[in-house]
């Protein structure tokens, strides 16, 4: 355990008024901790909604994160303690990546705490439910041990190892982690230097090679978008010229190797990347550069800005015509042979 840490003089002001959290803080706080109660879709009674970490101690800065937990038995959630934490963690990556909380430039970091669990006795915590200290900090002292940072570390832990390379969202997802990771050193080091929490959290995450996994994943994934297999080109190239009409999971398959996106909207909402839309009616509006589109059927028309377009199919890929792309694309062009119905 390390003791004597230079701490701030007084709660965080964006929260506090003196010891007291700000009504209008409080009001938005249960209703965050209440939706994220609901998103975990379990039965069973909340027993309190505490604030904890720096910003419920005089050891934060402002990259502290809020933490804020919701409070339930695992036991009545069911016997098997292990699956119930992996479920709950689980929520909480998906609830992370949906609803990305801030307040005044802080992340609220949402999680379901065991009611068994015991918090060090020098730990700050406050019921946000009932509006009171359940254990008020000390100005002068701050302690940890081992457990606050295997409770700090470990739902990044469970982010990192549930990560996977067929993820269509994995770019953004590590990026997001690594982003929440720089801002928990950021204010570990900032309020106490090396022997903080939040930075002893951090060095676990590096020593066990969870940050080296992320920056390999990630350094994959951006390799991955810059060189297309060639399977994924003579599939295109067999498509198009009717040798083969691929499947739903044939376009899976290329969509996660040339790191697309299945969506409505778009070049207009994903510029330059690879695109799968659902109907047969593209606008190129608005959209800066061609844009080669692929039906399902197979058939493939060159689209240019400012004009519309109608396929016979029912959804349609597109592939922008920019730099990163013009290579293979020329790839494909060489690789269709007779039979291609292209406009």
């Amino acid at each position: 355990m390390i003791n004597e840490y230079e701490t701030q003089s007084t709660l965080n002001p964006k929260l506090w008024i003196d010891d007291q959290l700000k009504q209008a803080v409080r009001n938005g706080l249960l209703k965050i901790a209440n939706h994220f109660y609901d998103f975990l879709e379990i039965d069973v009674k909340i027993l309190d909604i505490i604030l904890i970490g720096s910003n419920a101690n005089y050891n934060w800065t402002k990259f502290s994160d809020i933490d804020l937990h919701v409070v339930v038995n695992y036991l009545k959630i069911g016997d098997n303690l292990h699956l119930v934490e992996n479920y709950l963690y689980a929520k909480k990556s998906v609830w992370n990546a949906n609803y990305p909380l801030t307040y005044k430039g802080m992340n609220i970091e949402l999680y379901a705490q065991d009611s068994n669990e015991n918090l060090h006795s020098s730990v700050g915590v406050y019921s946000v439910l009932h509006n009171k200290w359940l254990h008020q900090p000390n100005s002068h002292t701050i302690s940890i041990d081992d457990d606050a940072i295997h409770q700090k570390a470990q739902p990044y832990e469970y982010e990192i190892d549930k990560l996977s390379e067929s993820d269509p969202n994995l770019e953004s997802n590590i990026k997001g982690i690594l982003k929440r990771l720089q801002n928990l050193r950021k204010s570990g080091l900032e309020a106490e230097g090396e022997y903080s929490v939040e930075n002893l959290a951090y060095k676990h995450l590096r020593n066990s090679g969870r940050l080296e996994r992320l920056k390999e994943l990630l350094r994959k994934n951006i390799m991955g978008s810059l060189s297309i297999n060639d399977s994924v080109i003579r599939s295109l190239s067999d498509h198009i010229s009717k040798r083969k009409t691929l499947t739903e999971s044939d376009w899976l398959n290329i969509i996660r190797q040339t790191n697309g996106v299945e969506d409505s909207q778009g070049q207009w909402r994903h510029p330059g990347r690879c695109t799968m839309i659902s109907g047969n009616s593209i606008t190129m509006r608005n959209v800066l550069f061609n844009v080669l589109g692929i039906d399902d059927t197979g058939h493939m028309k060159l689209m240019h800005p400012e004009q519309d377009y109608t396929y016979p199919g029912n959804k349609v890929f597109e592939i922008p015509m920019t730099a990163q792309h013009k290579t293979w694309v020329v790839q494909l062009m060489n690789q269709i042979r007779n039979g291609a119905d292209y406009d």
